[in-house]
């Protein structure tokens, strides 16, 4: 969770309807242990593809009498075309994860969450239309790393919102409280 991040404000606030009086309470990105996870899978995964390509081309040499050597060469470069597009594909699963983020105002709660490269859902939620913010972690790892999934409740029709990877999700919850406590003193209900 931060406040003020100057990448934030470039970046998401324009995306954002904010009134003249508003101001940025905090912006909430997801935790890095989920992105790690997602580059490891990636690399693991392309690793494995290129190896397994290596190894079929090593087969192909020795087991087929009359090979071409052209055929083990064909083999590694689409091991290798293979492993790159699954990297590129990594990148982007990354580039989406890092960019979804939740900014808190004085008045709303916004959420922006990449789908892939180039689509976004753009969600806004008036503070007074907040029923409850719910914290759930699971398993260890979720309470040594200090992350879980935030479930911010609406009283409309709109889609609850939930993020995963909330980095300190505790803390996040009493801000958003903290900040509808705020709006509610400050306009009522």
């Amino acid at each position: 969770m931060e406040h003020n991040d100057p990448l934030i404000n470039l970046k998401y606030i324009d995306l954002i309807e904010l009134d003249p009086e508003e101001k940025l309470v905090c912006t909430i990105r997801r935790h890095f242990i989920g992105l790690l996870g997602v580059y490891l899978t990636g690399m693991f995964i392309a690793v494995a593809v290129l190896g397994g390509s290596v190894l079929l081309s090593s087969w192909i040499g020795s087991n087929i009498t009359g090979s071409n050597s052209n055929i083990e060469v064909i083999v590694i470069v689409v091991g290798l075309v293979f492993s790159a597009v699954l990297l590129f594909f990594t990148y982007v699963a990354g580039y989406v994860f890092r960019n979804s983020v939740i900014i808190v105002t004085t008045d709303k709660v916004a959420q922006i969450l990449y789908r892939n490269l180039v689509d976004r859902k753009i969600s806004q939620l008036s503070l007074g239309d907040l029923q409850d913010v719910t914290v759930d972690q699971r398993g260890l790892l979720s309470r040594l790393f200090k992350y879980g999934t935030l479930v911010i409740e609406t009283a409309g029709e709109q889609n609850n919102f939930t993020f995963t990877f909330t980095p300190l999700p505790y803390k996040c919850a009493r801000e958003i409280v903290g900040a509808r406590e705020a709006s509610i003193k400050k306009y009522g209900n």
